[in-house]
């Protein structure tokens, strides 16, 4: 199972949408899914090599999110996006929108006005 959009993926944790049908790709058939990705090594100060390890203990396959939770998920990589604390590198911006447009789809993002 692998997702149609990946959302976020910094190299530890992955974000994607899945979509049942994707011919329909319509906004009841979406479902929020993550996965661990396998760890990788690192120089420490002293220019040795450190193997290091995850909470899962290495890569997981993709598990679906119930959609409370993932709409949760969802709401926090936006603030994430938002908040421009050094991640833009690891969203894809046109699976970043349609899951904006799928949370607004399912009325779990409203719309603001700024006076």
């Amino acid at each position: 199972m692998e997702p149609n959009y990946i959302i976020y993926d910094d190299g530890e944790i992955s974000v994607g949408l899945f979509a049942k049908d994707v011919e329909a790709d319509q906004k009841h058939l979406l479902s929020l899914g993550m996965r661990w990705l396998s760890p990788q090594p690192y120089k420490d100060e002293h220019g040795q090599t450190v193997m290091s390890t995850n909470i899962m203990g290495g890569e997981t396959q993709w598990f679906l999110i119930p959609h409370s939770f993932g709409v949760a998920v969802a709401r926090t990589l936006i603030e994430q996006k938002v908040a421009d604390c050094g991640l833009a590198d690891y969203f894809n911006e046109e699976a970043f929108k349609r899951m904006v447009s799928w949370l607004v789809e399912m009325d779990e993002l409203t719309g603001a006005m700024c006076y």
